[in-house]
């Protein structure tokens, strides 16, 4: 962007419901000393946010069939209707033994310390917060959306 391009701030939301998509990052080094990335998703039926644009910036997004917000300044509003579709990827998942493999999936979806007890020992389900007390560490998160459409926001002065 020049230095003479100002930007818009604009409401931006998929056109097509189940097209916006969370993707979370998380690591975590097993007992091999090995590191692992796994990439939690979750596709949402609706999401808005905001985002700074120029002009130029305004006319390539529109054209574009999925917008990485991460490539703009942008802000989640909200996100509703979530689990459409979910999954799990293990990132470079060939590398690791079957053993590995195993305790990747252990460290996902089993309590490995004290269960909390607020929860179901026996939930072999995956939540953040079992993500966390097995030692995971969230590294990042980037929102990408199908086909956009943009509203422009009005200056409050």
């Amino acid at each position: 962007m020049s230095d003479t391009e100002t930007t818009q701030s604009y409401t931006i939301k998929p056109i097509y419901k189940k097209s916006a998509l969370e993707k979370q990052e998380w690591v975590n080094t097993l007992s091999t000393g090995k590191h692992v990335t796994v990439e939690v998703c979750n596709l949402y039926r609706w999401g808005t946010f905001t985002i700074e644009l120029t002009e130029t910036e305004k006319e390539e997004l529109l054209r574009k069939d999925e917008v990485e917000l991460d490539e703009y300044d942008h802000e989640l509003v909200e996100m509703w209707d979530g689990g459409c579709d979910f999954y799990i990827t293990t990132v470079n998942e060939g590398i690791y033994t079957e053993d590995e493999k195993e305790e990747i999936e252990n460290l996902l979806y089993k309590w490995q310390g004290e269960v909390p007890e607020y929860e179901d020992e026996d939930d072999e389900g995956y939540s953040y917060e079992k993500m966390e007390e097995n030692g995971w560490n969230e590294i990042d998160c980037h929102y990408i959306l199908g086909k956009c459409e943009l509203e422009p926001i009005e200056d409050e002065e």
